[in-house]
């Protein structure tokens, strides 16, 4: 293993240290705020997925700092370093959906009633870009632009209308604490073989990661956290059309993580929306091969300097 803390990524890291405050329900919330002397006029907001953690998203925090905006990293409720919602650690547990969006919002005034940044933009992946729609819609903000990268818009459900019968059944029973079947704690990935990234050398370090840093890497997910994503997503409809935000959504070319099916339909729900296809890239298009992935942030940041609707 390399000795990750003599990396250039976690030397950048550590000039910011981790700080917390108290989300919903007395939940421990974990943040980093990536902060140029003097200060920035111009903050984008990251957004993890599901499993991910602030330590995972530096190389992408230090991409969007080396083109001068401060940056804003945080773990949700229930994974990476924020509070665990069960005493199994490394099970993918929510108590409540709303609490995701909550928790977000609560971290942005936080920090923007500190440092008031005439710009912000967000970057949202996956779950993450689940939970940013609602906040987008929900709550006062001030962001310009979003992107959402692989967004979670579709649960990918082997066999539909019994899946969802499974889960129902599940969380009547009073099972919603269980791994989903098929699932359970942490497991590295496989740098060659996976549904995430072409790109083993990104993969290898998010294993090194989860290795020297077991507090923080998560398995499955469980009944509970599938059964309230899955109306999360089904709500979608109604919620999109709220969004003023004009929002820009990355799909995968070669997703098998997230179900697109819906994706071109609920994109078009936006008020100003649009969605490009990235040629090549499985669910992690931020953590691609250099090949994809550079073209992808610099399309990005084009798209946060644009004057124009998505």
């Amino acid at each position: 293993m390399h000795n990750i803390e003599n990396s250039p990524l976690h030397q950048f890291a550590e000039q910011f240290p981790l700080q917390y405050l108290e989300g919903q329900r007395g939940c421990r919330l974990a943040y980093r705020h990536c902060v140029h002397q003097p200060i920035a006029d111009k903050l984008v907001i990251l957004v993890n997925g599901r499993v991910e953690n602030i330590l995972k998203w530096t190389e992408i925090a230090q991409d969007f700092y080396a083109q001068g905006y401060d940056v804003l990293l945080f773990d949700h409720r229930g994974q990476g370093y924020s509070q665990r919602l069960l005493s199994d650690s490394e099970k993918g547990h929510l108590d409540e959906f709303q609490f995701y969006a909550q928790d977000m919002a609560k971290i942005i005034e936080n920090l923007t009633a500190l440092y008031p940044y005439e710009q912000q933009y967000l970057l949202a992946h996956s779950l993450g870009a689940l939970i940013s729609t609602y906040y987008l819609a929900n709550f006062d903000h001030q962001i310009r632009r979003a992107v959402f990268s692989a967004p979670f818009f579709g649960m990918p459900l082997s066999h539909p209308i019994r899946d969802e019968i499974t889960l129902n059944f599940m969380m009547l029973f009073g099972q919603g604490k269980r791994y989903v079947f098929g699932k359970g704690p942490y497991k590295p990935v496989d740098v060659q073989e996976n549904l995430l990234s072409h790109d083993s050398t990104r993969m290898q370090r998010m294993n090194e990661i989860n290795l020297a840093n077991p507090e923080i890497r998560l398995g499955g997910p469980t009944f509970r956290w599938a059964y309230l994503c899955l109306i999360a997503i089904k709500n979608l409809p109604k919620i999109l059309p709220r969004i003023e935000t004009p929002v820009l959504v990355l799909e995968a070319e070669q997703e098998q993580i997230v179900n697109n099916k819906m994706l071109e339909k609920l994109t078009a729900l936006f008020m100003h929306g649009s969605l490009k296809k990235i040629a090549g890239a499985k669910h992690e298009i931020l953590f691609e091969t250099d090949d994809i992935r550079t073209p992808v942030l610099q399309q990005i940041q084009a798209f946060f300097t644009s004057t124009h609707n998505a």
